[in-house]
């Protein structure tokens, strides 16, 4: 949960420092973009230990919730929700600030803010209600 937690967080910091990094003064960018690396090497390690372990818990358990389709539902859509949702903008992120220490100050979307809290909210439904709907 640790690694979840400082992963989440540390995508909605690198999000908007880049929203604001484009209106900060021109003295600021390479600061700013050097707190923007830093903590998206921690974003990798969090992602890398929290999809580890979420690999492992889901594998160990006894049941195997990856081909049991019923009690599986809420699994398969968490795991939609993080690849399609968590991980890409995870990814968008990281690529927005390879474009910025460069040079290039496009803003980044809102959408991509819409889309982290899809994927967070959605993951987080699916495992407090388990899918069961019987």
């Amino acid at each position: 949960m640790i690694a979840v937690v400082l992963w989440v967080s540390g995508l909605s910091t690198i999000f908007w420092m880049l929203r604001f990094h484009d209106h900060a003064p021109k003295e600021t960018h390479e600061k700013l973009t050097l707190m923007e690396r830093s903590i998206a090497m921690s974003t990798d390690i969090s992602a890398t230990l929290a999809i580890t372990c979420g690999l492992i818990l889901s594998l160990a358990q006894g049941r195997n919730f990856w081909v049991d389709p019923v009690e599986g539902r809420w699994l398969h859509v968490k795991a939609a929700a993080v690849l399609l949702g968590v991980l890409s903008v995870h990814g968008i992120l990281r690529a927005r600030i390879k474009r910025y220490a460069r040079g290039d100050l496009k803003p980044v979307p809102m959408w991509v803010w819409s889309l982290l809290l899809a994927g967070i909210v959605i993951a987080i439904f699916a495992v407090e209600t388990k899918l069961s709907f019987n």
